[in-house]
């Protein structure tokens, strides 16, 4: 039980790491495709929306924890203003809510779907 807590921790950890270091790395100005980047928007906080509802499954703080979620993405969005060669969007701030509200209907379309199906067993 306890590792089990540790790594959904961990891994939730490495996402938002990795969410700080994909966009508050300095760029060169350079868009890299037109559409890559949103997509990588979403894919990285697609992953935080699917791992915050692992950790809190069926909770009270559930929600807390995905509202915090796109608050951190459209923080780190105003916050790209200061790092060279980035700028602040507003199609990756969208792109970065809708892979949250995403991760948040996929995990519920499956995972609290299977937990039912296992508790009725």
């Amino acid at each position: 039980m306890i590792s089990t807590k540790l790594n959904k921790n961990h891994i939730l950890f490495l996402n938002i790491v990795l969410i700080l270091i994909v966009t508050l790395t300095p760029g060169n100005g350079k868009i890299v495709g037109s559409y890559l980047d949103k997509v990588v928007h979403f894919s990285i906080f697609l992953a935080l929306g699917i791992n915050i509802c692992k950790k809190y499954k069926i909770s009270n703080k559930l929600i807390q924890a995905l509202l915090g979620a796109i608050i951190f993405g459209l923080i780190t969005e105003i916050a790209q203003q200061l790092i060279p060669g980035r700028n602040m969007e507003f199609y990756d701030g969208l792109a970065d809510t809708l892979g949250v509200a995403t991760g948040y209907y996929l995990s519920h379309k499956f995972l609290v779907k299977n937990q039912i199906e296992n508790a009725k067993q």
